[in-house]
């Protein structure tokens, strides 16, 4: 019973994977669909992003930062003591009011405590209770960087740069996803040939084995023959099996590219030698087109920005800040306590000594500019290689095209004659299937010079930043 179930679901899944629509693409489609779908182009989206927040954080870097502080604290508090206090006296002479201290009559001056101080004749008592409830500070601050050494400059420059950076990884992010997918897809297209070859063949076979059966059986062809045809059609019904199941795992391959199910039915009306071959063999592409090029520039750009950041770090800042503060005190069974006003304030620092801190930072900074520039003229030259042996590779494999054409006709009209001749009995069944099988090889070698052919030149458009992205997105 369970099993009866089992083959029951498997019915069922397979009948509704067969009822789903197919989806018809071309390469157009394929590209965009792969760019939108691509989760390291949705990356470079979000950096692009993180760029242009950063470069708006570093313009805003010399306008005034304001801000406001309120503090409120609720605390009761209660405090008691008692406290005396000297007191004054009325000097008819002066009219003023004079310490009220006592007179040594040895010395004629006041009368020294043991503790130094004076000695008054009278002192004022004042006790003191006094509960307070807490209080509340609040203002308004405004900070003003006047110059920063010039790391304000630095900063900004180097947000743009940044900002420049992730939009050429976007175009360089953009170009590998698209080459990716011209990969898949001609190796589809190419699987999908040679399962069409491969069902011919075997067509063919089946021909020649009735046509070999027949002989047999009228005694014009000996068994050891019949039996050699029937081993061919053998393995040819394996290669249909093989090339299905190599079509189906190109077309999981290709749906994992473009953001589709894997098990999603596509159909591709298009053929690996559909288009007509225009190869363009030129080697005018200059280096400083290659994204990877301005990349490295940028980085170099940014390395010197970095420097100029470093040694702002060790010149001198000044700033301004002006504010306004109000500071209130609730104080029980009596008046409160307030206070107000206006500060400004003007700040400049200036180092003096950091003991071979800023010559470390200094020479680093120095050595990783100069690194940058290095680098850059180095991957000139290897960015050139590659263009050069993206274009000899593009030509070799369009001279593989042409030499496969020519020996696919040749295979073709070897194998009409042997037919002709096997059919007037000129011919053995042996060197029939001989030819055949040549004809078969000629024909798969012909599909992977196309397809050869074809990434080649997706290749050597993206080595030298031809691949057209403008018209894809």
């Amino acid at each position: 019973m369970n099993k009866i179930n089992i083959i029951i679901c498997a019915l069922f899944f397979a009948g509704s994977a067969a009822a789903q629509d197919t989806l018809k693409l071309n390469l157009e489609q394929c590209r965009r669909m792969a760019l939108k779908n691509s989760e390291k182009v949705q990356i470079a989206n979000e950096n692009i992003a993180k760029a242009k927040g950063q470069k708006l954080a570093a313009r805003s870097a010399m306008a005034p930062n304001i801000s406001a502080s309120a503090t409120g604290v609720y605390s009761r508090q209660e405090f008691s003591t008692e406290i005396y206090l000297p007191t004054k006296s009325f000097d008819p002479a002066t009219g003023e009011l004079v310490p009220n201290v006592v007179i040594d009559p040895v010395t004629g001056r006041p009368a020294l405590g043991p503790d130094g101080t004076p000695i008054f004749s009278s002192y004022a008592y004042l006790p003191i209770d006094l509960t307070l409830n807490g209080g509340a500070l609040a203002g308004v601050m405004a900070e003003q960087p006047v110059y920063a050494g010039g790391r304000i400059a630095a900063g900004k420059r180097m947000a743009q740069i940044g900002e420049s950076m992730a939009l050429e990884h976007k175009r360089l992010t953009q170009q590998e996803a698209i080459y990716e997918t011209d990969r898949l897809y001609y190796n589809y297209l190419s699987v999908k040939e040679k399962l069409k070859l491969a069902q011919e063949y075997k067509n063919l076979l089946e021909n020649v084995v009735k046509a070999a059966n027949d002989g047999y059986e009228t005694g014009m062809t000996n068994r050891n023959e019949l039996l050699k045809a029937q081993v061919k059609l053998n393995e040819a019904s394996l290669q249909v099996q093989k090339a299905q199941t190599g079509l189906h795992l190109s077309q999981m391959a290709l749906c994992r590219a473009i953001g589709l199910d894997l098990n999603t039915p596509i159909e591709i009306g298009d053929s690996i030698g559909s288009d007509v071959l225009r190869a363009e063999f030129g080697s005018d592409a200059a280096v400083e087109e290659r994204i990877e090029y301005r990349l490295l520039q940028k980085q170099a750009e940014m390395a010197g920005e970095q420097l100029k950041m470093i040694k702002g770090d060790y010149l001198p800042a000044v700033g301004v800040s002006a504010g306004y503060n109000y500071f209130h005190v609730d104080i029980e069974n009596s008046d409160n306590f307030d206070s107000h006003g206006f500060s400004a304030i003007a700040n400049v620092k200036i180092p003096i000594a950091t003991f071979g801190e800023r010559k470390g930072k200094i020479a680093a900074a120095k050595a990783g500019f100069h690194i940058s520039q290095l680098e850059l003229k180095q991957v000139a030259s290897y960015l050139q290689l590659e263009i050069e042996q993206a274009r000899l590779n593009l030509r070799d494999a369009y001279t593989r095209v042409e030499m496969a054409e020519k020996a696919l006709e040749q295979a073709t009209e070897n194998m009409r004659v042997s037919d002709d001749n096997y059919a007037l009995g000129m011919e053995t069944l042996t060197s029939l299937l001989e030819a055949k099988a040549e004809w078969q090889n000629a024909y798969s070698n012909k599909i992977e010079a196309l397809t050869d052919f074809k990434i080649k030149e997706s290749a050597y458009l993206k080595a030298t930043n031809r691949l057209d992205i403008e018209n894809i997105e």
